[in-house]
């Protein structure tokens, strides 16, 4: 009993202690490198860009549905995922209240040991089970993805652009000509 107890608050102690559940280590601290930031970007941009999922946001998806979504600004997929995920847990709900378990119905029927079990039930247990899981999948990977795409799109939008070929007009001979021009910046 002591040995367990023993354990049990080393465990506290040393998780109280981690900062992140992380498989791979940063080089550097992003919470104290304050980069130059152009005057015409917005606050909502700037935090998109210092966003990082870690393994932790993967942790806390599996606990609340749309984190992901909800954390890069795409509220409207974070409300859908959500509602998938709430789905799912009302079949697992309505199964457990009609004293059925998802998982006996699962095994059971993976392994036909009962022929009792109705097709409504073995249907709620397994669209249950793809709610619960895809919304998790599709808001860690779609979640991803849409950080990516929004990063790099901001990441363009302000990047210095050495090279630019277009349109001009270019004073000549005291008067606007327009012309092709090809500029070049150091």
């Amino acid at each position: 009993m002591k040995v367990k107890l023993l354990l049990l608050i080393f465990l506290i102690g040393l998780s109280s202690f981690a900062q992140d559940l992380d498989i791979y280590k940063h080089q550097k601290n992003s919470n104290f490198d304050i980069p130059d930031i152009p005057k015409n970007m917005t606050y909502e941009e700037f935090k998109i860009l210092s966003t990082d999922l870690r393994m932790q946001d993967m942790a806390i998806a599996a606990i609340l549905p749309g984190h992901t979504h909800f954390k890069i600004g795409d509220n409207q997929t974070g409300y859908y995922l959500l509602s998938a995920r709430l789905a799912g847990y009302l079949g697992w709900a309505y199964l457990s209240l009609s004293d059925k378990s998802l998982s006996g119905i699962l095994v059971k029927d993976r392994l036909n040991v009962d022929a009792d079990i109705s097709t409504a039930d073995t249907a709620i247990a397994y669209s249950s089970v793809a709610l619960m899981l895809g919304s998790y999948l599709y808001d860690w990977i779609h979640g991803k993805y849409r950080l990516d795409a929004k990063q790099s799109a901001i990441r363009y939008k302000y990047a210095k652009k050495k090279f630019r070929f277009g349109l001009s007009i270019i004073p000549y001979n005291y008067k606007m000509t327009p012309s092709i021009a090809l500029t070049y910046k150091f």
